[in-house]
């Protein structure tokens, strides 16, 4: 026996003509963008579920990813089968004439289809054409990049230490969202007078510029995307010395580049609360600013929003049941204040279901994890993370 005879096939050996081969291969197609669509409409699906904070397990995420890749491919092959047998009917009689001494086989039957994918099949009409996308979905990049290049259309000032930048680039620059609230991405900031150009091959760049000539990078939440514009916000605090992406944010130019990561999320926050309770630093206020804007609309809660000092203070959207509050430090540098943690304390035991989303210095950050498990708060339910760290010896990015 050949040593090869694990790849050879005992069974019945079949011939393909060139009229199956075309069927086939159309069929195969067809299954092929059947299943693209199928996982397309489920993904959508997972992100709307997300945003409403049905937020499923990673097996129910998987189940369902997988059933609707099965639906999609069933349709598309329904669908092509129904199309395919016009075309052997009409298109084959008429341009390819069997010999007139020889009558041409049959053609086996095709393989019966389930009623329920025939009656999905006859509504399933142009799927591509038809699904229109939810504002803010975009499909998963057919490559993996580790940057995205976009161009600064406009930079708006909030207030004296924060500035939202927004940027934009046919089709974002292949930059696809996903979908979490806690949407964040690295912005990289190169010194000018390199000439770097974006993206940055940064790996080759530290090998031959000194590390302080390296493009410098921080993590910042998404604000907002506009798929249809389409452009994107970035809000920054202003401060560092140059070098830093905090100084760069405050003398960008409307014309430069924004070169950002992929999207990144840590976790999906579960709002599914009887009340909230918010708080955040300059540097954890747009994160604190984007949950507010996802909350319910009937939602009811407090929001401590630490600043410098009263003129800090800017438009924010949030649900008319939520109270909004600003801790002006008045004089106290960032990062050495107790205000959000004092403030916490001082409120009245909760007897609710508490949903807790705390965005500060790491300092402060300690505090209100203290006050969380004096309250006994349901970890599910509490969404505390250091977003920065003072530290006086080195330069805060």
């Amino acid at each position: 026996m050949s040593k090869h005879h694990k790849y050879k096939s005992y069974g019945p050996q079949y011939t393909v003509t060139p009229r199956e081969g075309f069927t086939l291969e159309v069929l195969a197609q067809a299954e092929e963008a059947g299943a693209k669509a199928g996982y397309a409409v489920a993904k959508e699906q997972l992100y709307r579920n997300i945003g409403d904070n049905s937020v499923l397990n990673e097996q129910h995420t998987d189940e369902l990813l997988a059933a609707a890749e099965r639906a999609g491919a069933a349709a598309a092959l329904a669908a092509a089968r129904k199309v395919l047998d016009k075309t052997l009917r009409t298109s084959f009689k008429h341009y390819h004439h069997p010999p007139a001494q020889a009558s041409p086989a049959p053609l086996a039957p095709p393989p019966a289809v389930p009623s329920e994918t025939r009656s999905y099949a006859e509504a399933y009409e142009e799927p591509l054409a038809r699904h229109t996308p939810a504002l803010g979905y975009q499909e998963p990049p057919r490559k993996k990049v580790d940057q995205h290049v976009l161009t600064i259309t406009r930079v708006e000032r909030l207030n004296d230490q924060m500035v939202r930048i927004i940027a934009g680039a046919p089709d974002l620059d292949g930059y696809r969202s996903n979908g979490a609230i806690d949407e964040y991405v690295k912005v990289f900031v190169a010194d000018p007078t390199l000439g770097l150009e974006p993206p940055y091959d940064l790996r080759a760049l530290r090998q031959r510029l000194p590390r302080e000539h390296v493009p410098r990078s921080k993590s910042y939440t998404i604000r907002w995307i506009d798929a249809l514009v389409p452009e994107i916000a970035i809000d920054f605090v202003v401060h560092g010395e140059p070098g830093t992406v905090g100084h760069w944010a405050g003398t960008v130019q409307p014309g430069a580049p924004l070169v950002i990561s992929p999207s990144r999320s840590k976790s999906s926050l579960s709002l599914n609360a009887d009340c909230y309770l918010l708080a955040a630093d300059e540097a954890g206020i747009p994160a604190i600013c984007k949950a507010l804007e996802a909350l319910p609309a009937d939602a009811h809660g407090i929001a401590l929003l630490e600043v410098a000092d009263q003129n800090a203070m800017f438009d924010v959207k949030h649900p008319p049941g939520v109270d909004l509050r600003w801790l002006p430090r008045d004089g106290i540098s960032a990062g050495r204040s107790t205000l959000l943690a004092d403030e916490l304390r001082s409120l009245p035991l909760p007897h609710l279901r508490i949903g807790l989303i705390a965005h500060a210095e790491r300092s402060a950050v300690k505090e209100i994890s203290h006050v969380a498990r004096h309250w006994h708060l349901d970890k599910r339910s509490t969404h505390i993370s250091s977003y920065w760290t003072l530290r006086e010896e080195r330069l805060r990015r």
